[in-house]
């Protein structure tokens, strides 16, 4: 049981209430006021409040006297921006940190809990965004001096705590750009001549931040003429042209300041010729094979002229034997001529036609075939083929008959490439085998002995010729192999399976005699070995019946009945089911009596 508290007891462990040794009830200390603000704040609460009803004294270890700590501190005294009004990446706000612990009996109690702060006399170039990102940031300065404030100040709610914070913006980037330009940039005049104009803008641009700021200034440039070019101010004059070849020339204009050039390009067409027809002869087609194919062009050229002169005359500028291209007309073909024997034949004309300096000419040259001809023989490729009279073999073994040939086309051939078959050669293949055991090779005939192996066996016999092969593959089944079983009374092999003793009635023991053994049997054949087959036996209970290496131990108890008794014993071989009985009869015994008759 804890201590009820008093009001003096309160009063030194709070700070609240009354003196005096009467205790306080729950309402009574609940109704306490606190007093101070901030971290000067003192007030009362309970612990274990529900267990109290409203009337009831409360224990004084249940009483405890509120305060609270507040925290109020920044990580960046300062936040800088540059000229467009971004932050710094590696400052974009203050970092504030505003909080405040309670503690009960100078003790912490509970999490710490965010207050509220207040920011005010930001200057009008700063704008604060709560909590986006950034959260800080501020107008663009066009000005070319940076600028500062440090009037901010930050106040948290309720413990009244402050500081400054300072905010600067870097000054205005300035530069300068150039424009210069000029429309058109070529120019184009005729053999004859003219005179063309052109404009120029040139000009340059304050730039604060990266972006204008102001109006346009001109500049002045200056003006170079090169090559055929006359002219001042806007305008460019070229002269009559009488050479045959082109002629260029340049306009340079210089910007002030930037030393920049534009530069406007001219040219001006060649004088020209005049041309007349042409004149030509001769040329030349290689023949067409015999094989066959296509002429679509010349082996040789026509001969050609065209005279030349100035300016619509066709004479007086000299003679043109050379340069002209040549295009063709269709194509001259004709089909291989195979095997049939003929003398070079012409099969077409083939035209061709001449152009130069814009005339052209059209000459026609006759197109022939070459003769066809015979030109020996050619072989073809061995082939080897192999078959046989039978693919198997019995188990018992046997023969087969192999039949190997091989042989060879042979083509006539002609000056075409073509070629006709005419006849064939013929050989006799060698024969090979792969070696497998039980089979032996004598000329065409193939042999096996007998297989005596469950498992088949097969060999390849090979025919070879002239670097051409062929084979086939004779199997010999496996061998036909199961089991004679013999199982009879007595020593030899026979056919009693039933037999009868006799026992007297005083019992007795013998052994009957019987065999119990199998004989493998090869392809019908049956081997001389023999394997011993284990039997079972049922036991009469008079009696004791073993198995014994050669046969059946018997033994019979006495028979103390007066009547007879007879069992039959089944004896089974193990592997085959096969069943021989022994009947065993025992006589009755004999019985006598002793007669006694006394008079005591």
């Amino acid at each position: 049981m804890g201590e009820i508290a008093t009001w003096s007891a309160v009063k030194t462990k709070v700070g609240l209430g009354k003196t005096g040794n009467d205790c306080p009830t729950k309402a009574e200390l609940l109704a306490l006021s606190s007093t101070g603000t901030g971290e000067n704040y003192v007030g009362l609460e309970l612990s274990n409040a529900s267990s109290y009803g409203n009337n009831e004294c409360v224990k004084l270890e249940d009483i405890h006297k509120v305060t609270y700590k507040y925290t109020f501190t920044f990580r960046y005294s300062s936040i800088s921006f540059d000229a467009l009004g971004n932050p710094s990446s590696s400052n974009q706000g203050f970092g504030f940190i505003s909080t405040k612990q309670k503690y009960w009996d100078g003790i912490a109690n509970g999490a710490e809990v965010t207050v509220n702060y207040i920011i005010s006399n930001t200057p009008t170039w700063v704008t604060n965004h709560g909590n986006q990102v950034p959260p800080w940031t501020a107008s663009e300065n066009l000005g070319l001096t940076s600028r500062s404030d440090s009037n901010t100040l930050v106040t948290q709610s309720e413990s009244g705590k402050t500081f400054k914070v300072t905010f600067t913006q870097a000054a205005a980037s300035q530069s300068w750009s150039y424009g210069f330009s000029v429309n058109p940039t070529s120019m184009s005049f005729g053999a004859t001549g003219g005179t063309k104009t052109f404009t120029v803008t040139s000009y340059k641009q304050e730039l604060r931040n990266g972006h204008n700021y102001g109006n346009q200034i001109s500049l002045t440039y200056t003006r170079a003429n090169g090559g055929s070019i006359s002219g001042t101010g806007t305008s460019v004059t070229m002269g009559n042209n009488t050479s045959t070849s082109t002629r260029s020339g340049t306009v340079t204009l210089t910007q002030a300041e930037t030393n920049k050039k534009v530069t406007i390009s001219c040219s001006q067409s060649a004088g020209y010729r005049t041309y007349s027809e042409i004149t030509a002869s001769g040329g030349s087609v290689s023949d067409i094979p015999a094989s066959g194919g296509s002429r679509s062009s010349f082996s040789s050229m026509p001969s050609y002229s065209q005279t030349w002169g100035w300016n619509g005359s066709t004479t007086g500028g000299g003679t043109i034997t050379s340069g002209a291209s040549i295009s063709y007309g269709t194509a001259v073909s004709a089909g291989s001529l195979g095997t049939t024997v003929k003398s070079r034949t012409q099969v077409g004309t083939l035209t061709g036609t001449l152009s130069l300096n814009g005339k052209t000419k059209s000459v026609s040259v006759p197109v022939y075939q070459s003769a066809n001809e015979f030109t020996g023989y050619t072989y073809g490729s061995w082939s080897v083929s192999l078959t046989a009279s039978s693919y198997t073999i019995g188990n018992t073994g046997g023969s087969v008959t192999l039949y190997p040939s091989a042989s060879r086309p042979r083509y006539a051939n002609y000056t075409s490439g073509s070629n006709t078959r005419d006849g064939s050669d013929s050989a006799t293949p060698s024969l090979s085998t792969n070696g497998t055991s039980g089979f032996s090779l004598s000329g065409t005939t193939l042999s096996a002995s007998e297989n005596t192996s469950t498992s088949s066996r097969s060999i390849r016999v090979t025919a070879s010729y002239g670097g051409a092969s062929d084979y086939v593959d004779i199997t010999q089944g496996g061998a036909s192999v199961y089991y004679n079983y013999y199982f009879n009374w007595g020593s030899a092999p026979g056919s009693q399976t039933s037999k009868s003793i006799t026992h007297p009635a005083l019992g007795k023991t013998e052994e009957v005699p019987f065999i119990s053994y199998k004989k493998k049997v090869i392809n019908g054949t049956e081997t001389s070995d023999i394997y011993p087959v284990g039997a079972s036996r049922n036991v009469p209970s008079w009696t004791i019946v073993n198995i014994v290496d050669n046969g059946l131990s018997v033994k019979t108890y006495e028979n103390t009945a007066e009547s007879s008794r007879s069992a039959t014993v089944t004896v089974t071989q193990s592997e085959s089911g096969k069943e021989i009985t022994l009947i065993i009869n025992q006589r009755a015994a004999t019985i006598t009596y002793e007669y006694v008759f006394e008079i005591a």
